[in-house]
Formats: C-alpha cells, sequence, structure tokens
C-alpha cells in the first residue's frame, strides 16, 4: 500500500512545514539525547495502572478486530492498544520516540460500548491513519514547543488548527480502508456527534447523507472556519464519501494519481482555509496590506520589521497571511487598494477609523524611527481615509510615541 498517495496533498505540505518550523529533525534528536522519552512512558505508566491493556487471552474478540485492521492497513510498526474507563465516545493515538519502543492507541470505553464492530473498526484505522501519517508525531512536537496554546504565535495558531483538521481527513481515510462500509462510518460518526444509539432512533444513513449536503451548501455559503481541532462532521462525511468513490480507493497500491479526487477536495477544504469570509473582512485584509505598503514605502526602504508588522497583522485575519499580502502587492495598486478599503468599512463601522489609522501609526514606528516623511504621510492620508483633523491626527500620534516608543540606539 502507498501510504503517501492516501493522504491529503495540504496536509503533507503543512505537516512538512511544521516540522520544518519547529526544527522536527533537531529537536527529536535532543530529545532522544536528553531521555525525554519518559513523557511517553508516563502514558504508558498511566495506562497500564489505570486502564485495561488489550490482549487474545482476556478479550480475544476486541484483540481479533484490532489485528484484522492492523493487517489491513499493513501498518508493520508495534502498538500497544488500551481501554480506559471514560464514557466520553473519544480515542487518541501516541506516537514512540524510540525504535524500540510501541506507539499507544487508547480507546474509551464509551466508544468500545457503543460502536459496533465495522464502526469501531473505522475508528481504530482512523487512529492508525494518524501513525502511519506520522501525525502524531508532529502532533507531539506542537505540544513540547508550544505546551501553553494561549502563548503560541497567531501565525503559526492557525496553520497548526488547519493542519490538524486536515490531518483528521486523512485519517478518515485509513479508517475507511479498514471498514469499507459507507453506511457504517457515517452511522459511526452520527453517534460521535450525537452520542443517540441509532437501532433506537431506527438511523438512515442515506437520509443522513442528504442532510449533510444541506448542511454543507450553508457552510460553502457561510464560509467560516470554526475553531475546533477537528473539521465539522458535514465535511469529514463528504470527504469520506468522495475517497470511496474515487480511483484512488479503487485502485489502492498500484500509485496512480487521483486529480479529480484532488479537486473536489480542494473545493470541499476550501470552506477550512478562511477564518471568515465576510465582506467587511475581506476589506480589512485589503486595508492591511495595502495601507502597510503604503506606509512601509514612504521612505523607500521597507524593513525588516515593517514587513513582519503585515505579515503578523494580517494573521489575525487569514490562515495564510503571505498570500494576501503577496496578491496586493503585485497589483502595484497598494494606495486605490487601502482607499476604496478603508471607505468600505468605515461605512459600515465608523469607529473601526481608529484602529485602522493607529494601525498606520504602528508601521510607521515600527523600524523605530520618526520619519518626517512618514508623519506628513500620515497626517495626509488620515485626512483623506478617515477625516481626522490634523489636532486629532497629531494627538492620536503622540500617545503611542508617549506610551510604548524606543528609538533605534546606534552603537
Amino acid at each position: 500500500m502507498i501510504y503517501d498517495k492516501i493522504r491529503i496533498d495540504l496536509e503533507k505540505k503543512l505537516g512538512a512545514e511544521l516540522y520544518d518550523l519547529m526544527q522536527g529533525e533537531i529537536v527529536e534528536e535532543i530529545l532522544k539525547e536528553a531521555k525525554i522519552e519518559k513523557i511517553e512512558n508516563e502514558w504508558k505508566f498511566i495506562l497500564e495502572g489505570h486502564s485495561f491493556k488489550v490482549n487474545s487471552q482476556m478479550a480475544p474478540r476486541l484483540d481479533g478486530l484490532i489485528l484484522g485492521v492492523v493487517e489491513k492497513l499493513q501498518f508493520t510498526e508495534e502498538i500497544d492498544f488500551y481501554v480506559t474507563n471514560n464514557p466520553e465516545l473519544n480515542a487518541y493515538s501516541i506516537s514512540r520516540l524510540e525504535e524500540d519502543q510501541a506507539h499507544i492507541i487508547n480507546l474509551n470505553s464509551g466508544l468500545v460500548e457503543r460502536l459496533d464492530d465495522d464502526e469501531l473498526k473505522f475508528v481504530v484505522g482512523h487512529e492508525i491513519g494518524h501513525l502511519i501519517s506520522k501525525n502524531a508525531g508532529i502532533m507531539k512536537l506542537v505540544q513540547f514547543i508550544f505546551p501553553d496554546p494561549m502563548r503560541t504565535p497567531l501565525l503559526i495558531t492557525h496553520k497548526i488548527a488547519l493542519w490538524k483538521k486536515l490531518s483528521e481527513l486523512t485519517a478518515d481515510r485509513f479508517g475507511f480502508i479498514a471498514s469499507p462500509r459507507l453506511d457504517k462510518c457515517f452511522s459511526g460518526f452520527f453517534k460521535l456527534a450525537s452520542g443517540l444509539d441509532t437501532d433506537r432512533i431506527k438511523f438512515d444513513y442515506r437520509a443522513y447523507m442528504a442532510e449533510n449536503e444541506k448542511i454543507l451548501d450553508y457552510f460553502r455559503t457561510k464560509m467560516v472556519a470554526d475553531l475546533l481541532s477537528h473539521p465539522i462532521n458535514p465535511i469529514r462525511i463528504k470527504a469520506v464519501e468522495l475517497f470511496s468513490e474515487s480511483e484512488l480507493f479503487k485502485s489502492l497500491g498500484d500509485g496512480s494519481d487521483d486529480e479529480d479526487l484532488r479537486g473536489q477536495i480542494s473545493e470541499l477544504t476550501g470552506i477550512l482555509l478562511s477564518l471568515n469570509h465576510s465582506e467587511l473582512d475581506m476589506h480589512r485584509r485589503r486595508f492591511i496590506a495595502g495601507a502597510g505598503l503604503m506606509v512601509a514605502g514612504v521612505d523607500e526602504d521597507v524593513s525588516e520589521n515593517e514587513y513582519e508588522k503585515i505579515i503578523m497583522t494580517l494573521s489575525n485575519f487569514a490562515i495564510f497571511p503571505k498570500v494576501d499580502f503577496e496578491e496586493i502587492l503585485k497589483t502595484g495598486r497598494a494606495d486605490e487598494i487601502a482607499a476604496e478599503s478603508a471607505r468600505f468599512i468605515v461605512g459600515k463601522n465608523p469607529a473601526e477609523r481608529y484602529p485602522l489609522f493607529g494601525y498606520m501609526i504602528e508601521m510607521a514606528l515600527s523600524d523605530r524611527k520618526i520619519s518626517k516623511k512618514e508623519v506628513s504621510f500620515l497626517y495626509e492620508t488620515g485626512e483623506r481615509f478617515f477625516g481626522f483633523s490634523r489636532k486629532e491626527m497629531a494627538q492620536l500620534i503622540a500617545k503611542p510615541i508617549h506610551r510604548s516608543f524606543v528609538p533605534e540606539i546606534y552603537l
């Protein structure tokens, strides 16, 4: 089985980017040398002491189901499976740090009790998929380097969130290979989402698929990416359906490409690629890029600090802020774009003229210099874009200088 062909392209690209960004190869070597693998052993100690380790003697039926999935996915690395007393329908995988260790997959007892065999095979295949794709290892790096999510740089936070969602879609493909029945995949998704017993309500997976299409149309219209670690269920369901019908799935093992599936998944995951597709946010992004370029270009010398300021501000509204920045840069119309977006934003929300002008002031001060050209430019654009009086602008410019400006010191 050619694992790499099964994975979603953007998931692979983002995973590799995050791994390189976190200096994964070097950090992993440091962790091995520092014997931080005890972190993984702590998980094993916890599970060994408080959970049930699946084996053929004590749980032959469950053990047989798991071994069947492992063989189906042709995964040869050792995995220890545990069941923990927890009613929550959930599972997780922990990748090993050393080759002589076993990976860990934990299934909550609620999951084992509520799902039937085919549904459970999908979940086990999904968790093994995280190990096959190495995404469980990347996640462990993320948690080590950024232990406090609140302190993770926003520029990286959005990429991690998107990568996590895409890694779930990739893992779902391995889940479907392990249990290639759409009705059981979807009934499993329904149980995970609702907690209900499908027999009790006479669940109809075809009706569920039809309802799913309606929900997807809503999200395509709204185009708002949620902040949960998993993609919304309608996207996962549709992605599995597309994979089940694809030439890629039908010809597993021969390594052939499937451009049709690639295009369908690209269109589907477009819902996840934006934090917000409202017209107002679109103009905010355009203003940040356009006005930032205008201020940075006043002295005809765009500094690294100015470039970083634009990108970091854009990251509040975009997962790929550099793309937005480069699109505005290529137009050569930064002034017109900033003016047009300023008019739109102020027309909708007049109070926003203060933070917008404040951003331009921060841009002017980001190189730790106060230039006469830049101050004159702020006076001119503040009046043109926002209708400020000269005195208002002087007061607004003076405030950040008084509070936080530190001039560049030459030694």
